[in-house]
């Protein structure tokens, strides 16, 4: 699938739900822009709760949001945080079973700097 929008557009748009992020406990804000194949764009930021196993990260959030809507094809994930921190465990196997190995742009979101990985690269024994 050809990508029309720039690795950085998206990532200003994960920016922006970056500031819908409810990280009372934690203050590290991440958020979140899934691509669709039809090039819509699904945002997702990170939920805390004081019963820690309920916080949900906003790449879960995003892409969970997407299938709730029917929507089961893309092209490609931004993803922004404080320190450009990778997908944690449970998301990698998520963006594993759902998002297939479209590239994966983490950045800080400050700057236009980014990462490019893919799913294969960062979880090399997925479950399944």
């Amino acid at each position: 699938m050809e990508i029309k929008m720039k690795p950085i557009d998206l990532i200003k748009q994960a920016v922006k739900a970056q500031n819908n992020a409810h990280a009372k406990y934690s203050n590290f804000t991440v958020g979140c822009a899934l691509l669709t194949k039809d090039d819509d764009v699904i945002l997702g930021c990170n939920i805390e709760s004081a019963a820690y196993p309920s916080t949900m990260c906003a790449e879960r959030v995003a892409i969970y949001a997407a299938l709730a809507k029917g929507i089961t094809r893309f092209k490609a994930i931004a993803i922004v945080s404080p320190l450009s921190a990778k997908p944690c465990g449970p998301c990698r196997q998520i963006i594993y079973e759902y998002l297939s190995d479209i590239p994966i742009y983490v950045s800080n979101g400050k700057t236009d700097k980014y990462e490019t990985h893919h799913i294969s690269d960062l979880l090399p024994h997925p479950f399944g």
